[in-house]
């Protein structure tokens, strides 16, 4: 309170009320609790109690009312607690108040201010050895939340908004000097606290919730209680201990009218003290993460927990209800109590268990769990669940609400650069994980991990890694609900002729110039660099490529050969560059000069890789076709193997179509050695010989050429002749006189008898390479070779006999 020393002279020159007139109807009943021996009114008051209602004021003039809780059902403030209680006032004159008290002499005997004292003010004040004493009036030691139906705009609501008649709330401390303004020892106005104006009419005969926490004593002995009425938003005191100088207090309402009137009625759902009941519910996902919101089509599993911990009473006989949103479905099966499926009520879209028993401090613990699932939604919406608990002596309604996002929007994302070998359509094909070929990708409600990514059909992949240079791709995104989005990937092709830094990459193709075409000036040499590797040059970074033009090169040409007439022939290396740095690329280049003659070398060797003649080497034209069968000096050196008994094994696969390439080139005819008859005798003549009377031996018969053997094979082996003659000898002009069985071959060990089927006359046993002469080496009379035995009596004509003989040579295995 204000102490002012001046006198404050008020002049009151006519007081006036104003009776607004309200068109109500009769309040109904609100659920509510027994309030049983739970209230009591002092003498004095006029508040009544009427079934599960307490009556503060009946709407008539001059009324004070007071209702107090009994002595046993006083609150405890050293213990947390709730309570929720219904307001229904009808009339605008001129209020109720909710009032916490340690005054015990007005629980039995009570006055009050009527009208605006709202029979919890004082009136009057003094000072008392300088200390303020208010006057006797007022509920001593307490605090109030008033809900004033009448502005006194002259009197204890100066200062505050008319509201346009509609009232006002706020809280109080009636007992304290700091409450009131005043002056001459009369109080003048009310210091209001949290003042509330509302939109509504607090007399219009509703019924509205009182929601009343109380949070006890800190460390600094403050407290706190935190009210809503209706819609209004919380409002939270602070109270100081020594305000009731106890931890246990009355409650209740005091009220008062004066020329105007009101019915105040308070209807509880829960009583302070009475039942200590505290509840909670989450949901949860399919994940078991608790969730404020989620997608459609989404299971969501309902939490409930509840805890009796304590009070007056036990909690008597409660019933659990559940009301579902409209768009929610419960999934039958799922409901839970105390972790032991049970069968509920379900009707209306409303669940509901009885529990069958009390609650106490010993077994108040309750779980339910069920699920439910959206249905037919098609917008965002906020889905709210609310929980009802009705106990013989415990009412609760909790709305609990969860956001139902609807999810119409696709994933996005960006697709990563990518480097790709040129025709290998398997390494995007063949992915086992598509996000490595995004930079960064989201939804707007499913996680990452739910979002599928997957190469979009359709598209050919073979085609789109063809060619070198930028190309692309696309991948599609799905969310968890459906929503799909397609996804460029930037690709860049790339082959053998390409070269990148951080920032750059270069293509550029190897080329060849024919010497004679060689450029004669700089500037000539640098289009044709340009126009022959196909040169390109591009920007990158991890999203994009950009094409640049390729005149930004530089190009290096002094290792290439100096610009004339006729370059050398030879591989040279010019580089493109761009860039600084470690950004820096460089492409080297290959130049290659063709020469216009170039030398054709044939070589003749044997099965050994040698030389069997000289080779020959000749200039030819660059890119001229030659046909070797039909060049002389091939020809020649052919005749010349052949001629040393060589046979043609392998001649050049292109002999007949032979390019000549700038650095020449070489081909080989290869040969085999052969094993043969070099010559042998055409004729073998043993003479004219004379008839004798006794048996007769030739042995040295004359002959008109060698038996000579020719071996030159890369691997020299035995061999073996044959001798067969084609007949016995016979006369040519009377072939009936024949000289059987008189032919034969003398070897090294023994004589062969030669006839028409062939002897082995003769074996090799030398392992020199070329010319073996049988007849010089091993023929005579006294050596080997063939002998003529005429018998006695053989011959019945004179004459010439004759036969044929046939040599022949062979491998011996």
């Amino acid at each position: 309170m204000t102490n002012k020393k001046t006198v404050l002279v008020f002049l009151i020159v006519m007081v006036s009320f104003l009776f607004i007139p309200i068109n109500t109807e009769a309040a109904e009943n609100v659920e509510s609790v027994p309030l049983d021996n739970i209230f009591k009114v002092p003498q004095g008051a006029n508040s009544y109690v009427d079934g599960n209602n307490v009556i503060i004021t009946d709407k008539k003039t001059g009324q004070i009312g007071s209702v107090f809780s009994s002595e046993t059902n006083k609150m405890d403030l050293s213990k947390n607690f709730t309570a929720e209680m219904y307001i229904n006032i009808d009339g605008v004159g001129d209020g109720v108040a909710f009032v916490m008290h340690n005054d015990p002499d007005k629980t039995s005997k009570f006055s009050g201010l009527t009208g605006q004292g709202l029979s919890i003010y004082a009136s009057n004040y003094q000072y008392v050895n300088h200390n303020l004493v208010l006057g006797p009036s007022q509920l001593k030691k307490s605090f109030a939340i008033e809900f004033d139906t009448y502005h006194n705009g002259d009197g204890y609501d100066k200062g505050i908004d008319g509201n346009s008649g509609r009232g006002h709330i706020a809280y109080t401390f009636p007992d304290s000097g700091d409450t009131y303004e005043g002056s001459n020892g009369t109080l003048t106005s009310v210091n209001h606290s949290g003042l509330q104006l509302p939109s509504f009419q607090i007399g219009d005969g509703q019924w509205r919730l009182l929601k009343i926490q109380w949070k006890t004593w800190d460390s600094a002995n403050k407290g706190q209680l935190t009210y809503q009425y209706g819609d209004l938003d919380p409002v939270t005191a602070t109270i100081s201990r020594d305000t009731f100088g106890t931890d246990s207090v009355f409650w209740g309402f005091n009220g008062s009218t004066g020329a105007a009137t009101e019915k105040a009625i308070v209807s509880f759902k829960s009583v302070p003290g009475l039942v200590n009941y505290t509840d909670n519910l989450t949901f949860t996902n399919a994940n078991g993460d608790k969730i404020q919101s989620t997608t459609q089509n989404s299971e969501i599993t309902v939490d409930y927990n509840g805890e009796f911990t304590g009070g007056k009473q036990n909690m008597m006989q409660p019933t659990y209800t559940f009301s579902l949103a409209p768009y929610q479905k419960y999934q039958y099966g799922t409901f839970k109590l105390n972790g032991v499926s049970v069968t509920p009520t379900y009707t209306n879209n409303e669940l509901s268990i009885p529990l069958s028993k009390d609650l106490t401090v010993e077994d108040g613990k309750v779980n339910i769990q069920f699920k439910v699932k959206d249905i037919a939604v098609s917008q965002d919406t906020d889905l709210t669940l609310t929980a009802h608990v009705k106990a013989q002596n415990f009412l609760s309604d909790n709305d609990y609400t969860y956001k139902l996002n609807y999810d119409k929007e696709a994933p996005t994302g960006t697709g990563k650069l990518t480097f790709i070998d040129a025709d290998d359509a398997k390494a995007i094909e063949n992915a086992t994980d598509y996000r490595s070929f995004l930079s960064e990708y989201q939804d707007n409600y499913s996680a990452k991990d739910n979002i599928k990514v997957e190469l979009k059909a359709g598209q050919d992949i073979s085609t789109l890694v063809k060619t070198v240079g930028p190309s692309s791709f696309q991948l599609t995104l799905t969310d968890e609900k459906g929503n799909a989005r397609d996804v460029t990937v930037p690709l860049f092709i790339q082959n053998k002729d390409v070269v990148k830094s951080s920032q750059y990459i270069i293509y550029g193709k190897d080329f060849s110039v024919d010497s004679k075409e060689y450029p004669t000036t700089d500037a000539a040499l640098r289009s044709l660099i340009l126009e022959k590797t196909e040169l390109k040059l591009w920007q990158y970074d991890d999203v994009s490529v950009t094409a640049m033009n390729n005149t930004q090169l530089d190009l290096s040409i002094d290792k290439l050969p100096q610009t004339s007439d006729s370059a050398p022939g030879g591989v040279y290396v010019a580089t493109a560059s761009y860039g600084s740095g470690t950004a820096k690329v460089d492409k080297p280049i290959n130049v290659t000069v063709i020469p216009s003659i170039a030398p054709v070398t044939i070589q003749f060797v044997d099965e050994n890789n040698q030389p069997i003649v000289d080779e020959i080497t000749f200039d030819s034209t660059v890119a001229e076709s030659i046909d070797l069968t039909q060049n002389a000096q091939v020809l020649e050196k052919l005749k010349a193997v052949e001629a040393l008994n060589y046979v043609l094994d392998t001649p050049p696969t292109d002999e007949q179509n032979l390019l000549v390439v700038p650095e020449g080139v070489t081909r080989k005819y290869t040969f085999k050695g052969t094993l043969f008859i070099q010559s042998a005798p055409n004729t073998i003549n043993f003479g004219d010989q004379n008839v004798s009377a006794f048996d007769k031996t030739y042995a040295n018969p004359e002959y008109d050429h060698d038996l000579i053997i020719w071996d030159n094979r890369q691997t020299l082996g035995t061999w073996k002749i044959t001798l067969k003659q084609s007949q016995d000898f016979s006369i040519p002009d009377d072939p009936s006189q024949k000289l059987p069985d008189v032919l034969s071959y003398q070897t090294a060990g023994e004589e062969k008898m030669i006839s028409t089927d062939a002897q082995e006359v003769f074996s090799s046993k030398h392992q020199s390479s070329g010319k073996y002469d049988i007849s010089q080496e091993t023929w005579g009379p006294e050596k080997q070779g063939l002998r003529l035995n005429v018998p006695v009596g053989s011959v019945k004509q004179i004459g010439k006999y004759e036969t044929t003989l046939t040599w022949q040579i062979e491998e011996a295995y």
